[in-house]
């Protein structure tokens, strides 16, 4: 596993100042600007890193709800295991309705949660992605900080991308685009969205580890 504590820490400085006025948590995705760029290795450290300074907790959203690489990685097999839920509706929708699927977090310990999406062996025939400003409210009402990695080039996931308080694009050195870049901007501030800024990833084994 690739340890950016160092570069992580300038990054959680500019972005993410933990305590913040009136106790609200913020929520910030990872999105990369294309396949491939190292998107999973950036949100994890940093949300690794934020988590050293929290009090309330950081969440790991992993929204490559098919792997959950991340809960595999970080979790512990004994971790302890919460509805992440926060009552109220939440941000993904299975189908046919009333298919049995959750989504959890698991303690990972100093802090960090993981989440991981959890369901029957059959039943679940489709998932997607919507806006839920309540659900996300929860959330910021709830912990420090939602690290949300979401997976590379997927249009799907735009809705999320909406109810962040900002969004990061990742997009990798060695493959620079500015017209992929700029699309991704447009996008999602097409349905709503701000991107906060945008990650050069220069490591080539992190880009070999993207979501």
């Amino acid at each position: 596993m690739i340890d950016l504590s160092f570069e992580m820490q300038a990054l959680v400085d500019q972005l993410e100042p933990i305590f913040r006025p009136g106790g609200k948590g913020r929520v910030l995705m990872f999105l990369g600007a294309s396949k491939r760029a190292g998107t999973s290795t950036i949100a994890r450290e940093f949300a690794r890193v934020a988590a050293d300074r929290s009090r309330r907790g950081v969440w790991l959203y992993d929204l490559d709800f098919a792997r959950n690489s991340h809960a595999g990685a970080l979790a512990r097999p004994n971790a302890k295991v919460f509805d992440a839920s926060f009552g109220r509706n939440a941000f993904w929708r299975a189908e046919p309705q009333g298919a049995r699927a959750r989504l959890v977090a698991k303690d990972c310990g100093s802090h960090l949660y993981v989440t991981e999406f959890q369901r029957a062996r059959s039943g679940v025939e489709r998932l997607e992605f919507g806006g839920a400003r309540e659900y996300w409210n929860a959330v910021r009402g709830s912990i420090d900080l939602a690290v949300i990695d979401a997976p590379g080039a997927s249009r799907a996931v735009l809705p999320v991308a909406a109810d962040a308080d900002g969004v990061i694009l990742v997009a990798d050195e060695n493959s620079w685009n500015e017209r992929s870049i700029a699309a991704r901007r447009e996008a999602i501030e097409g349905r709503g969205g701000v991107v906060a800024g945008i990650v050069c990833n220069r490591s080539r084994v992190a880009s070999q580890r993207a979501a």
